[in-house]
């Protein structure tokens, strides 16, 4: 009568409201399945959006496009995939990004023009071309970063490139719950940066009682 020494591997999850993927590996021991559980897949994953916007921000004529990307410094390579924070615990996709040791930017279609690091963050809320505010000659932008924190309080910022490097002449306090029900277009962001006419308008969240005001940037040194 031949003996078999059984092996149980046993993993306690935490409850969550994920959908979870078991991943069993099988392996033959005389004759004998062994089923190991290997890992299970606890998040709900789907395809990490990113947004570019087209404008000439360099002042050449030319039009230029700027891409958002996020980068994985721990597999060297783009985040295509990720958690979805829709269905994940939040405190858990900030995990796994941290994790990924992410990094991002923007950068443009021309790889030797400036790249604009904004560290660790989901993405980006958008990413507008509000035109030449400044009249410099070249468009800025303005965009707002999903940071991984636990604030709806952010900030929309506004950089024009300057001297070849991308420098911030503006920013101003949102309330995240901007983005919940309302798309971003062209015309800007509902309530907080909005374009009418020919000129840009906006409102500062933590001033009290803000009204929208006349957007005006200082031309970059």
């Amino acid at each position: 009568m031949r003996s078999f020494q059984i092996i149980v591997f046993v993993l306690f999850l935490s409850c969550s409201k994920t959908d979870k993927k078991l991943n069993n590996l099988k392996t033959k021991f005389n004759d004998t399945t062994v089923v190991l559980i290997d890992t299970i897949e606890k998040y709900s994953l789907h395809k990490l959006g990113k947004v570019f916007c087209v404008g000439d921000f360099d002042g050449n004529g030319k039009k230029d496009t700027i891409y958002e990307h996020n980068f994985s410094k721990l597999k060297k390579e783009e985040i295509k995939i990720a958690p979805d924070p829709v269905k994940n615990d939040w405190e858990e996709v900030i995990k796994w990004f941290h994790k990924q040791d992410s990094d991002l930017y923007l950068s443009f279609n021309n790889p030797n023009k400036d790249t604009l690091h904004l560290g660790k963050a989901l993405g980006l809320y958008c990413l507008l071309n509000i035109g030449d505010n400044n009249f410099d000659g070249k468009d800025e932008i303005a965009f707002v970063v999903d940071y991984l924190d636990f604030s709806n309080l952010n900030s929309c910022k506004i950089y024009s490139l300057c001297k070849g490097k991308w420098i911030e002449l503006k920013q101003f306090n949102i309330d995240e719950n901007a983005f919940d029900f309302t798309s971003i277009t062209s015309s800007g962001i509902k309530n907080y940066l909005e374009k009418k006419g020919n000129k840009w308008f906006y409102k500062d969240n933590l001033q009290k009682d803000s009204k929208m005001q006349l957007l005006k940037l200082e031309k970059c040194q």
